[in-house]
């Protein structure tokens, strides 16, 4: 089998970047681990997300950013894909006939120990010197806009409250079924239940060896690979020297869902959040755990996750729990994702490690790294992100 492009990884940074290269008239091929399901609904036959992948199991929030007024490379990068996604969002629509449910909803960023207000003052002044807007507000006016918290505002003496209104959120499932249907209509091919058991090159050619789940070993040659598979990225090949690079870390997620919305903004407290739904449900999380590549829920954050209900949001307390979930982020050790080509290589490019902000970071991601494998300059300066550089091998 021959493809232009092979993109290892059917996450929101591999899709995402499937989808650019795609559109700018590249064979694609995107291999996956998991399985990819079709479905029936109400007006198109689609197909599941890969559930593997940990945006699957993102909660959706992108935080404010600015590209304007940042210089710092991870808030560069940042804030081109938060300039991004409305158009992204709007054309996959458009091609797909899937709403991803963006919208800026804005965010309240709350706390009430010292510790938290604390952290959230230095938050609100690097806001501002980034031009984002954020402004403090009596309990009694977080109160007034939602009402569900108004027993938390009243009951806690030092209770604070921020307003956020450039913060958006977005449904991840649905992001990335809109994604792979605009990807599908485009012409690229998805290879799912194949793991990736190694990549070699050779005089600018890649050859990508599969071994299938009911197909035995099969091969791929590209004129180019980009590996974009999270916290399996180490684990793929000797020649990519990721095996250090990458650590995975636990998220948890608890869904619930009232009969109708009780909350209007994404509440953010310290690493809790509540992320509403139009349709009442609300995701309530998150957690970091390093517990290795060991996935699945576990009864004690659970009820950590029910405690924090009661305590900040009790009218969601009574609502009932519909599903509960867990995703394994991407760390990498000095925070910046690894964006860029393979150090000695000319064919191989990986885009990994964003952690908590895959969902977030990957339009800019795929501009980024699609402009990199055509041989453009990049809008913002990927060194930063060198592949490599905690092996001290960036080239």
């Amino acid at each position: 089998m021959k493809s232009d492009v092979v993109v290892i990884g059917a996450g929101a940074i591999g899709l995402t970047l499937a989808y650019e290269l795609a559109q700018r008239g590249r064979q694609v091929t995107v291999v996956d681990r998991d399985r990819l399901v079709a479905v029936e609904t109400d007006t198109c036959s689609i197909n599941t997300p890969f559930r593997s992948a940990t945006s699957w199991a993102a909660a959706g929030i992108l935080p404010p950013a600015d590209l304007e007024h940042s210089t710092d490379p991870m808030d560069r990068l940042r804030g081109l894909s938060h300039q991004l996604f409305p158009t992204l969002a709007a054309r996959l629509m458009v091609e797909s006939g899937i709403d991803s449910q963006l919208a800026r909803c804005g965010g309240w960023y709350l706390s009430d120990t010292v510790g938290e207000t604390a952290s959230m003052v230095g938050m609100v002044s690097f806001w501002r010197e980034l031009s984002i807007e954020c402004v403090e507000r009596t309990p009694a006016e977080f109160a007034a806009s939602e009402p569900a918290l108004a027993e938390w505002a009243e009951r806690e003496p030092a209770a604070r409250a921020w307003w956020v209104p450039d913060e958006y959120q977005i449904s991840p499932p649905l992001f990335l079924q809109a994604l792979i249907k605009a990807c599908d209509r485009l012409g690229v091919t998805f290879l799912d239940q194949s793991r990736v058991v190694d990549i070699d090159d050779v005089e600018s050619k890649v050859t990508v060896t599969l071994e299938r789940r009911h197909g035995g070993r099969q091969s791929i040659e590209a004129g180019q690979a980009v590996v974009c598979g999270g916290t399996w990225s180490g684990l793929m090949a000797p020649r990519l020297r990721l095996d250090q690079s990458l650590v995975p870390v636990r998220g948890q997620v608890l869904l619930l869902k009232t009969e109708t919305p009780i909350l209007s903004s994404i509440i953010n407290f310290g690493q809790r959040y509540f992320v509403p739904r139009r349709d009442g449900a609300v995701l309530v999380g998150s957690c970091e755990e390093e517990v290795g590549f060991q996935r699945g829920t576990t009864p004690a954050m659970l009820d950590e996750f029910r405690r924090f209900v009661r305590r900040v949001c009790p009218p969601l307390a009574s609502a009932r729990e519909l599903s509960a979930w867990s995703g394994l982020r991407p760390l990498t050790f000095d925070g910046f994702p690894i964006c860029g080509k393979l150090p000695g290589s000319d064919s191989i490019f990986v885009a990994t490690g964003h952690f908590r902000s895959g969902i977030h970071l990957s339009p800019g991601t795929a501009i980024c790294l699609a402009d990199l494998m055509g041989g453009d300059e990049p809008p913002i300066d990927l060194q930063p992100f060198s592949v490599g550089k905690q092996q001290g091998t960036a080239g």
